[in-house]
């Protein structure tokens, strides 16, 4: 009789999007896992050509950390085999199971890549958040974001171009000083109105004679809210409230904004507050094109719903996680914030999840383990708490929580560059901060 060939069945393709904490974590696992032994083709989607670690855009934005830090995703997808795509999500044809890209363009409008679809057999969004801006008017056009990679450079030769206009007279000022204004005051807000005062002490010393005066610069933070912080405990609050004002930060609680006009920020009060540059950092939610997802059910801050599998309600082929997903928290009978310990979690959970699935296996439901809270201020300084079955939970500040800040995005960069390449990264890089300039200054 003759013999009938078998096909040896094709590896899976599982398509990532966003290339964020938790997407760009969860293409390294599943390369490794998976990719490098041909068990499925991984393919990550970003309309950015670098990765920055989320919670150091503040830093990167007020140029006291480099742009060299910045991980290439075309240089990381080789090492690691798999593939890059750079694209701008805008949907999902579910039944094609096909993820559509929008063009991506250069600054001088010249197409990068072309509009497409990527096939899928697993398809896994983690496409981050976006600041929310509640409707005020004004903001989209005269506030600036710090939601990626690209919004923190924009923010950041803005802010340079601004102290040069200001040192030698091309900015015309009423009281001849800058004030610089952030909208907000979660961690974005309070942690980037710190990292300004450094900048502002980083600018005197390097040539901008100007702002040598105590009063040149004016950095205010304005909450709606009645502290700042207020999804942490108010011990944590207070205790970040009085270290902005010794760094001489004008904290305003209780300040609704109405409306943002050009050099201006209006509040429900009738107060009017000039401003030079103004910072929105008020709070997050999905993406618009989260909600523009036919047949997918979204919740709290626009989010996907998701099951405590991480698998939206629309299609068990297609997950959610990090900032973008709505995923219960039982203990809390809530959702869980959008932070980057979530976000961390659920990339080292779904790792095992795909595995299971390819295999098979029955799924398992999602565990979130909070671990605390930590916010930067300032170069050295930090506030947070720290929580274990172990020790509870304590308050640690200063050199300690700086170190323990610090700690978190090796722990990061050791996940997506291996223990050897981060190891070694971190010691170059503290050799290097010896000789470099302590801001970027072009």
């Amino acid at each position: 009789m003759p013999q009938t060939s078998q096909q040896t069945p094709k590896p899976p393709r599982i398509v990532i999007v966003g290339a964020g904490t938790a997407g760009l974590n969860l293409a390294t696992r599943l390369s490794r896992r998976l990719g490098h032994a041909g068990k499925a083709e991984i393919t990550l989607v970003d309309e950015n050509l670098s990765h920055m670690w989320k919670p150091s855009l503040h830093e990167f934005a007020a140029g006291t950390k480099g742009f060299d830090e910045e991980i290439s995703l075309l240089e990381h997808s080789h090492r690691n085999e798999y593939n890059f795509r750079l694209g701008r999500f805008v949907g999902i044809d579910r039944e094609k199971r096909l993820v559509q890209l929008q063009a991506v363009n250069d600054p001088a409008n010249r197409p990068l890549a072309p509009k497409r679809a990527l096939p899928y057999d697993i398809l896994v969004l983690a496409i981050g958040s976006r600041s929310n801006d509640f409707g005020t008017p004004g903001v989209a056009e005269h506030c600036m974001m710090l939601d990626t990679p690209s919004q923190a450079k924009r923010l950041q030769a803005e802010l340079l171009n601004l102290f040069l206009r200001f040192q030698t007279g091309a900015l015309c000022t009423s009281n001849d000083k800058l004030e610089l204004t952030i909208i907000g005051a979660g961690a974005t807000g309070v942690e980037l109105a710190a990292e300004l005062r450094e900048a502002a002490g980083q600018f005197a010393r390097n040539g901008i004679h100007k702002v040598r005066r105590p009063d040149a610069v004016t950095i205010r933070v304005l909450e709606a809210a009645p502290r700042v912080l207020g999804a942490l405990p108010e011990n944590i609050s207070a205790k970040v409230e009085r270290h902005l004002r010794e760094l001489h930060i004008d904290v305003q609680t209780g300040a609704k904004v109405a409306r943002i006009e050009p050099g201006a920020v209006h509040l429900a009060d009738g107060t009017v507050l000039s401003s030079n540059l103004t910072v929105w950092a008020a709070g997050v939610r999905a993406p618009e094109v989260v909600g523009q997802l036919e047949g997918f059910e979204t919740g709290s801050l626009g989010r996907l719903k998701v099951r405590p599998t991480l698998q939206t309600l629309a299609d068990d082929r297609i997950y959610a996680l990090g900032d973008c997903a709505d995923c219960p928290w039982p203990a809390k009978e809530s959702s869980l914030p959008p932070r980057a310990q979530v976000a961390t979690q659920q990339a080292e959970f779904m790792e095992r999840q795909i595995l299971a699935q390819i295999a098979g296996k029955p799924l398992k439901e999602f565990s979130y383990a909070d671990h605390g809270s930590l916010v930067a201020i300032s170069n050295e300084g930090a506030v947070g708490s720290l929580m274990g079955k172990a020790i509870g939970t304590i308050t640690i500040e200063g050199w300690l929580a700086r170190r323990a800040y610090r700690s978190l995005h090796f722990l990061h960069r050791k996940s997506v560059l291996g223990t050897w390449r981060a190891t070694l990264g971190a010691l170059l890089g503290g050799a290097s901060s010896r000789i470099r300039p302590k801001l970027k200054l072009h």
